[in-house]
């Protein structure tokens, strides 16, 4: 049977997180399925990106409408993959990136000055600015106040 790889979703395991985002969405990587990477969290990870949806998604979501979301969870093997650092939030499932380059409504800067004002989050960071000076995407890590638990990116 000859099956296109990037139509084979991964195992549902989790609930979906509300209605503005699936478990599917979030754990989705085209980068996972052409290398065979199974991006599944655990427990812990998935409580942690429940906090995301939560404390950061949601009131980003509320205030602009449905975000595209670039990355969210990583699982290790992905974020090397990736060529994420070892310490990445995405692999604890404490960070997600949002690209708003396909939106007429909002742009990235738009979004990352909304979410440093107004989100409990440890970073917010822009990333690799276009000639045109748009960041090509948001990175927002959230700290896990019940555990504590933050894992950092790199700075770029």
């Amino acid at each position: 049977m000859n099956r296109n790889p990037i139509l084979v979703q991964p195992p549902v395991l989790y609930p979906d997180f509300g209605p503005y985002l699936t478990y599917v969405e979030a754990v989705k990587s085209a980068t996972a399925v052409r290398a065979g990477i199974n991006n599944t969290p655990t427990q812990q990870q998935y409580a942690n990106m429940v906090l995301v949806y939560h404390h950061i998604l949601v009131p980003l979501f509320d205030r602009f409408g449905k975000l595209p979301i670039r990355s969210f969870f990583r699982c290790p093997a992905l974020n090397r993959a990736e060529g994420g650092s070892a310490t990445s939030a995405h692999s604890a499932g404490l960070a997600v990136d949002i690209d708003c380059d396909s939106m007429r409504t909002v742009n990235n800067r738009q979004v990352y000055d909304w979410a440093r004002q107004h989100l409990d989050a440890e970073q917010v960071k822009l990333h690799r600015t276009k000639e045109y000076l748009n960041p090509v995407w948001v990175h927002i890590a959230y700290r896990n106040h019940e555990t504590n638990q933050l894992l950092t990116t790199n700075r770029l």
